[in-house]
């Protein structure tokens, strides 16, 4: 199902279209949060809210996670449980994840559940947020934490391409090609290693974009707070 975000509200967008009229995720504001009718028409029965007090939400579930928009805040520590709620409802209903503005506490929320599921790098998540909601801006705080939970994603899916690795080298011993001194398949070797190098390439360059584009937000984020000031 696609969902034109031009139709919608400024107080609300689509995220992730929903399939069969379900596991849509929306991302928006308090407004968004608290318009039944709204809720109703794009069929959102779960509604994530993360702000910092507890707030009425009628004809949907709710998660509250009680979070203030400060960089100190560490909301790393609800990531687990928002992406648990969302999956547990994305089979039966559309989602809305907000806060107050949609713009910092709710889009990292939506940022960490995106790298969750699709495997994606912070930045590759943050440009189709941006993409669709363009006013999006985690404060500099939530954005390191986006990082260290990036990091800290590396490893199982390092384990996760070992074993795959492991399991056409195991094949490759029973096949009728020839092998070298360890009783490795030569060709899969070569071609495994060759991989290997292409996407740690690869990877080294989204991570050096990723970084530029965190520090961009970051300076962004601070140069309106001292416009505010002003």
């Amino acid at each position: 199902m696609f969902v034109n975000n031009s139709c919608l509200p400024n107080s609300m967008n689509c995220i992730i279209a929903p399939l069969n009229g379900v596991g849509g995720v929306y991302l928006g504001n308090l407004d968004a949060a608290q318009n039944s009718e709204l809720l109703s028409k794009y069929q959102i029965g779960a509604v994530l809210s993360v702000i910092d007090q507890s707030i009425q939400i009628r004809g949907a579930q709710k998660l509250w996670i009680m979070a203030d928009d400060c960089e100190d805040f560490p909301l790393y520590k609800y990531f687990d449980q928002a992406i648990k709620f969302i999956d547990s409802y994305s089979l039966k209903t559309n989602i809305l994840i907000h806060c107050y503005a949609g713009i910092s506490r709710s889009a990292a929320i939506c940022a960490a559940y995106m790298m969750q599921k699709y495997k994606w790098n912070l930045n590759q998540t943050l440009r189709h947020i941006q993409q669709r909601r363009r006013f999006i801006n985690p404060n500099p705080g939530f954005i390191k934490q986006l990082q260290d939970y990036e990091q800290k994603m590396k490893p199982k899916q390092l384990k996760k391409n070992g074993s795959v690795i492991m399991e056409v080298t195991e094949k490759s011993r029973h096949s009728s090609v020839g092998y070298d001194g360890n009783g490795m398949n030569i060709n899969v070797s070569q071609s495994i290693n060759k991989q290997i190098l292409n996407q740690t390439m690869q990877q080294n360059q989204r991570d050096r974009l990723s970084d530029f584009n965190v520090k961009l937000n970051s300076y962004m984020h601070q140069w309106k707070i001292r416009e505010r000031a002003h």
